[in-house]
Parts: C-alpha cells; structure tokens; sequence
C-alpha cells in the first residue's frame, strides 16, 4: 500500500534504500530517463537503473518504473498527425521492451506514460489524444507480456478528474483496457466528505475514486501520485502532515477492496516543490513523520491463504505475487493493550475474511447445483436409450464414453474432453456471472500470446493474483500436446472477449502465433471439439471467428488471417468433421 515517488537522477530525490525501508516504503516510483534516440539503450543508463533497482530490490521494496517520453525522446507534437505517433510509438515499444529484459530479474511493474488527460501548460505537454494513448498503451502492453509474461502494467496515472476521458480510450479500443492495473492521481480531493472543509478544492476522493473503478472495468487501482501544496492548506505544515494521515487511513479502511497502492509525491522538495516529505536541504517535515506512523499502523501483511481447493502440479513454479496483500485482509496478533484505530482495524479484518467465506459457501453451493444439474441430464439421456426400440439403436462407437457434458445419441460423439475446471485457481472472493446457453452465437478463437508449454494452470494462477479475474477466462483450451481441457462451464459469462463474451464460447490455443501456428494435432482438436460443439448451438462454420475479427487486438495471432492463415486450416478441418 505504501508508495513514494523519488528520483534516483536527482541527489535530492534519491534517498537510501536503507532509509526508504525504515520509512515504511514498500514500492518506490520512478521514471527510467534515457535521452538516446538509437535503437539500445545508453549503456550509462542501463547500467544505472538496473545498480538502482537491484538495491531497491535487496532492500525488500519494489519498483514502480515510469516510462514515457524521457523514456524514448523525440515525440511528436500531442496534435501531430497519427502517421508520426504510430512511428514514435512503435520505437517507444521498442525501448520499453528492452528495459523489460533489463530489469527482470527485480520484477518491477511498468506504467506506460504519464497523465496523458492533463492539457498543455508550460514545458510540461504529456498530452495524448484519448485514440492516441490507447494505441500506445496496447502496443507497450503486447511488447511488455512478450518480454516477461508476469510483468505487471499499469495505465498512466490520469490527473484531470474526469473518468468520461479514460471511457473514449477505452471505446478506441473496441472495449478493451490493455493493462493490468488503472492509474489515476486524486490532486484537488478532499480525504473525507468534509475535511478540511465541506467547499474545500474539487470534491470527495471517495467519489472520484468510484468513478474510475466503474470506467476502468473495475481492475485494481494504483494511486501512483497523490499530495497536497503547503498553500492550499494555509502553509500550515502540521495540517499537512494530518492530510496525508487521512489520506492514507481512507485508502486502507473503506476502499482497500479497490486500490491496492498509494504512492505519495514525493520524497523531497528538491523534486517538486513544496510537495515533499523533506525540504530540498534534507529537513524532515512533519508529514516524513505522518508517512512514517501510517505505515507503521498497517504494515505490510502475508497473503490469506487460499481455500483448501486441488493445485496442480507445475514443472515450474510461478513466481512470486509483486503485490501485497492489502492491509484489510488479515488481522495481525492483538497487544495486551490495543490502540482504538488497531481494534478497529482488526475487526475490519475480521469481517473481510467472514464475507470471503461467505462467498466460498455461495460458490460451494452454485457448483453443487451444477452437478444436480449434469446428473438429471444424465438420467434423462439413460431413460431415453431405454425407451428406444432396439431396431432404432445407435450403432456401437470406437469412441471412448463421452463426457458427461457429450450430447444426446444422435449428436456427434463427444471428443475426449479433460474437464480441469476444480483444479484451476479461482478468487474466492468473486465470480463470473451466468448466462443462459440460448443465448451463445459464436465461438471465439484466442491464442495465449506466451509460449505453448505455458497451460491453462499456469495461465489461471497469475490471472487470479496478478490481474484480479475470477478465474482463466476461457471455456476451452487447447494445449500444447494438443489435450483438450474445459477450464469453465459453459454458463459461465466470463470476460474473454470484451462485449463479446456473453454471447459465446471462449477457447484458447496455447501458443503465440504472431509468426507461427498451432501445431497439426492442436488444430485437429480444436476443430473436433467444435464440430461438436457447433449443432448443439445450432450454429454453422461462419460463426467460428478470431478475435481479431471483432475488436482492434492481435489475438489469436498475425497468421490467423494472414501470411499462413491457420484460421482457414481449422476452419477446413472443422467442416471434415461436421
């Protein structure tokens, strides 16, 4: 939860890991400059940054690397023609890559651009236009994930306070917000309704924050700037200091279930004046105190254990969570003499791990259901074969048993289906919503992106802890030894395929086909798995498509398409099978 912008360039705004770490820091946010234009990165700087969050990264604080146009230089002008920005992006995507590679080994989570929403004032023109910034941030997003797969991203913190801005970047994209986490920056909002007074600056964070959240699809927020000028409170220091204690308290009590980070600005006024928690000679203000006691009362907390479900087994184990958990999740031991904001604290604790159990027992229950479900379909199915003449019975099948999800007799037999769905991690705090199968009018082909012995377990963990889903999005997925595996009921309205998903079938190819195709035996089983699929829906051949087809992404790949075209290969052996 605890943040702190510096500036590892700037000596006034570089303090010692060591000092960070008695501060209560557990995330540091920095911008990686680096003015050369050519096709690397300056040595100097690559050797810099990486010195600078291997340190961070030994001292236990994670990094939160800014990259924009002191990233990459030479950008466009914010009204330049598409044509440049496309250039300029496709090398900022670039540079953004190789510091991925760079600095993979500390984990940092990347935020792609800074307040692209505030307008031109000054030298200070970060400014994009809503189509622009969401090409840019798709663009970084896709060379980031090929770079490190686990590598979170994060939106540039937005800064005028209007979500309705971040809505259009999001609708240029057909839907989609490619990043991992929303950022925005609450400047000009009031801690509490009415605190320091009901007229104060702009209006309510609470508000404010709700309305991202809403804008954003509800992803996790980051607050990666947050602070106040000594002016607007009346240069009163020790006010100051009280600001960012409620700040802070706010965050942590009643909206912990949506940011996950607060990242203060800034360390020092040596960076912006007179935003710091130190004056420009070193001097501490009354707020390094406040900062100091707040991350004190909620330190950092060990993740809750997940409930008692099946993992499987991985070749590799995936890697640590770079988050933590918030601070409202579990209860620390209580003291013979408990402050009043620590019995409160704990007793929020307390009932957040109540409405998770609640929500496990609701989940249990729904998943119980479903079994009823299947076992009165099977019976019905059986009493049918009973009730016919023996004149009218199938033919025996080579075919193995079906699934217990096979259609009736006169279907198409079932293909070998692995149902995995208990055995893939799930949030047991949320859930996927349900849909009526009347309702399917596509199937939808993905590819993963990552390569192909990467499979649906893998996939499932780090969307669950690292972007906040439910659960793997996908109905099916096709792995890479060609198995077919469910991964979630096909009521299940997952978020696949944007505004898409509740009217289809999700199934994924394990695999990142930008250059190449699935293999020969992946291809073969997913066409067989949806020449079943299709008559049960009473849909034909013209309703199998790639992602791509309906939102502006690279899914399920250049050569779905184009160049190989292994769109036409599945489709032709899908109509073998029919």
């Amino acid at each position: 939860m605890f943040g702190l912008n510096i500036d590892p360039n700037n000596p006034r705004g570089n303090p010692d890991p060591a000092e960070l770490k008695n501060l209560g820091v557990e995330m540091v946010r920095y911008t990686f400059y680096d003015s050369s234009s050519g096709d690397d990165i300056d040595p100097g700087k690559a050797n810099f940054y990486y010195d600078r969050a291997k340190a961070y990264h030994e001292a236990g604080i994670d990094s939160l690397v800014i990259l924009t146009y002191d990233t990459y230089p030479n950008r466009p002008a914010p009204d330049g023609p598409d044509g440049d920005w496309d250039n300029y992006i496709e090398r900022f995507a670039r540079r953004s890559g190789q510091i991925v590679q760079l600095l993979a080994k500390f984990q940092p989570a990347y935020q792609v651009w800074n307040e692209p929403d505030h307008p031109i004032k000054g030298d200070y023109a970060p400014s994009l236009r809503e189509e622009v910034f969401g090409r840019m941030l798709r663009r970084t997003r896709d060379v980031i994930k090929r770079a490190d797969p686990n590598a979170l991203v994060v939106t540039a913190g937005l800064a005028m306070g209007n979500p309705s801005w971040l809505t259009k970047v999001i609708n240029s994209l057909g839907g989609e917000l490619p990043a991992d986490i929303l950022a925005f920056h609450p400047y000009g909002q009031r801690p509490e309704p009415d605190w320091p007074h009901p007229n104060w600056a702009f209006g309510y964070f609470g508000d404010l924050l709700n309305g991202y959240y809403r804008a954003g699809q509800r992803k996790p927020i980051w607050i990666t700037e947050m602070g106040v000028k000594e002016e607007d409170l009346n240069h009163n220091r020790e006010q100051v200091a009280e600001f960012l204690g409620k700040y802070y308290n706010a965050v942590i009590t009643r909206f912990s279930d949506k940011v996950q980070k607060l990242i203060w600005f800034c360390y020092s006024d040596g960076m912006v004046p007179p935003f710091g928690l130190t004056e420009a000679n070193g001097n501490r203000k009354p707020a390094y105190a406040a900062y100091q006691r707040a991350a004190a009362a909620h330190p950092r907390q060990p993740e809750l254990a997940p409930p008692a479900v099946p993992e499987p087994t991985l070749a590799t184990p995936p890697p640590p969570s770079l988050e933590p958990t918030p601070a409202a999740e579990i209860a620390g031991p209580v003291t013979a003499s408990p402050e009043p904001a620590q019995l409160v604290n704990q007793m929020a604790n307390l009932q957040t791990q109540l409405q998770r159990l609640q929500t496990q027992m609701t989940q249990f229950q729904g998943q119980l259901q479903g079994l009823t479900s299947q076992q009165e379909r099977l019976q019905s199915q059986f009493q049918q074969l009973q009730s016919q003449p023996a004149a009218m019975a199938p033919a025996p099948s080579p075919v193995t048993t079906p699934t217990a999800t096979a259609p009736a007799p006169a279907a198409k037999p079932a293909p070998p289906v692995q149902n995995i769905i208990q055995l893939l991690k799930r949030d047991p705090t949320q859930q996927f919503g349900t849909r009526p199968l009347n309702q399917i009018q596509r199937v939808i082909i993905h590819h993963t992106a990552i390569p192909a012995n990467i499979g649906a377990d893998r996939i499932a963990n780090y969307g669950v802890e690292k972007k906040g889903w439910p659960a793997i999005k996908y109905h099916y997925f096709i792995a890479g030894d060609a198995q077919i595996q469910q991964t979630n009921e096909l009521t299940a309205d997952t978020t696949h395929a944007g505004p898409y998903s509740a009217i289809s079938i999700g199934i994924a190819f394990a695999g990142d086909f930008t250059n190449t195709t699935p293999t020969s035996a992946q291809i073969d089983a997913g066409a067989r798995l949806i020449a079943w699929l299709l008559p049960q829906f009473s849909l034909s051949i013209e309703n199998v498509v790639g992602y791509k087809e309906l939102i502006n992404t690279q899914s399920p790949g250049q050569q779905w398409d184009a160049g190989l075209r292994w769109g036409d290969q599945l489709k032709q052996r899908i109509q073998s099978y029919l």
